[in-house]
């Protein structure tokens, strides 16, 4: 049986496990926390809606094959407590500017824009202005989510997780790949799947990839009498959450390169005062003493993009640089190494169909997206670029 290491518990990893399992792939899951989803993936609600755009590029590609995909992923997944409602998400139109992109955007996409009083019947609370509806956009419980990734009914016997610990190397030996962690211990198995966001470039296979930490904090608070009657996504620059479980999220801030642990009374600020421009009269009425707050830290790329895809050994590459029309099955692959990363705000939508892709990679069966955009997302595709190699990043696979 093949046998697969996947390092990181979040939403990346889990997917990664999930769509190798599926494919009779023994899987090991390391995690260093004492639980899945506690970095990015731990808040207690996602917001699972995608950022629309008026152009045919490949990030829209992703984005919109993306959401589809994951919301296909969900409605499969059977668990005792619902873990996604799709209560649909309305886009205000809160500026000029907006108001115009939003009616390009209804045109294109063939979604209802609606006034403001229809805005505040879907809402459930009074709006000041309407807005673009998305009717399949909804919340998502991220744990909740990784958690029924890993138990699924019919593999759950093929993904063992080992908590609390924290990958340090990963090295090749024989056929095998090794991963080590600080204890000397060692993981062994035919394909190993880097998912632990930021801390990718601790290993040196994976050390060139272009990432860097946005901190992000959100908060959340009990519902009220009055909050309670949301019943979608509220979102202008910032999103509101209808209540679950009796508590409402409003987030998010973005901080690159900002690594403190600690709770920002600004960001609660920023936080707040987008619930105001949503609705005075909740943010009025919300009990201030019930305000909690967490931070965590998406891992972003340069050009917005994940890193999702096989590896390419840097030093081969670096010793001997190929020529710009060289044919891609030439260059140095690392057999076996992959990378489900540097999904930025958009992990919900975009990490689960990249696990896919590397799944169909790592078993070789047809790719669930088109060959350009898997290029796009290649984790090796900035040093290719810095060695002057932009043509061969993007052509690295088969044309479909």
């Amino acid at each position: 049986m093949t046998t697969a290491i996947v390092i990181g518990g979040g939403i990346a990893g889990c997917s990664t496990a999930y769509a190798l399992a599926k494919r009779g792939i023994k899987v090991t899951l390391i995690e260093r926390q004492a639980k899945l989803a506690s970095g990015a993936s731990g808040n207690p609600l996602a917001a699972l809606y995608p950022k629309l755009g008026l152009n045919h590029s490949l990030a829209n590609t992703l984005t919109l094959q993306g959401f589809e995909f994951t919301l296909q992923l969900l409605q499969s997944l059977s668990t005792e407590s619902p873990l996604f409602e799709a209560c649909g998400q309305i886009q205000l139109g809160f500026n000029t500017r907006e108001q115009v992109k939003q009616v390009a955007l209804a045109n294109l996409y063939q979604l209802p824009l609606l006034s403001a009083d229809e805005a505040s019947e879907k809402a459930g609370i009074p709006l000041k202005t309407g807005g673009l509806f998305l009717p399949e956009a909804g919340w998502v419980k991220p744990a909740a989510l990784c958690e029924a990734l890993c138990t699924a009914h019919y593999h759950s016997n093929s993904i063992s997780i080992h908590y609390s610990i924290e990958a340090l190397s990963i090295q090749k030996q024989a056929n095998l790949w090794r991963v080590l962690d600080g204890e000397k211990n060692a993981f062994e198995a035919d394909i190993v799947v880097i998912c632990n966001a930021n801390d990718i470039k601790q290993f040196k296979q994976s050390a060139s990839a272009e990432i860097m930490p946005v901190k992000g904090q959100i908060n959340f608070f009990k519902q009220t009498a009055e909050s309670a009657s949301i019943k979608t996504l509220i979102c202008s620059d910032h999103y509101l959450s209808p209540a679950v479980d009796g508590w409402h999220v409003i987030g998010t801030t973005y901080a690159p390169n900002d690594m403190s642990t600690s709770i920002s009374d600004s960001d609660t600020r920023e936080n707040l005062n987008a619930l105001r421009a949503i609705s005075t009269s909740i943010h009025q009425n919300i009990d201030i003493s019930t305000i909690q707050a967490r931070v965590a830290w998406r891992s972003q790329t340069r050009d917005y993009m994940p890193l999702a895809g096989q590896l390419i050994d840097e030093n081969k590459l670096r010793s001997k640089p190929p020529r710009y029309n060289a044919n891609p099955t030439d260059l140095p692959w690392v057999k076996g190494l992959f990378v489900n990363a540097g999904h930025g705000s958009k992990g919900m939508i975009t990490a689960p169909i990249c696990a896919e892709m590397i799944a169909n990679l790592a078993t070789k069966n047809t790719h669930n997206i088109n060959a350009e955009l898997a290029s796009k997302l290649n984790p090796s595709r900035f040093l290719l670029r810095e060695l002057g190699l932009k043509q061969l990043a993007n052509t690295l696979y088969k044309i479909d």
